[in-house]
């Protein structure tokens, strides 16, 4: 019998820059998606937890690796 838990369900996401679609799938790689939108001065995206709808907010301002701690 397997007694190891199931695998939580994957944070799926979405960013956009204004209204162009910037990048869609996994937390980690969309956050950076929007961190290089980010090291280009451009206006930080808007991210959406696919799920909900509901708007993530992450810092950017860190290095690529302080995002994906």
């Amino acid at each position: 019998m397997d007694t190891s838990p199931a695998d939580p369900p994957r944070l799926t996401c979405t960013a956009f820059d204004g209204t162009r679609l910037l990048a869609s799938g996994g937390l980690a790689e969309v956050a950076l998606a929007a961190k290089g939108l980010v090291l280009a001065n451009q206006p930080e995206p808007l991210i959406f937890d696919d799920a909900t709808g509901r708007r993530i907010e992450l810092d950017l301002h860190g290095s690529a690796a302080q995002l994906l701690e």
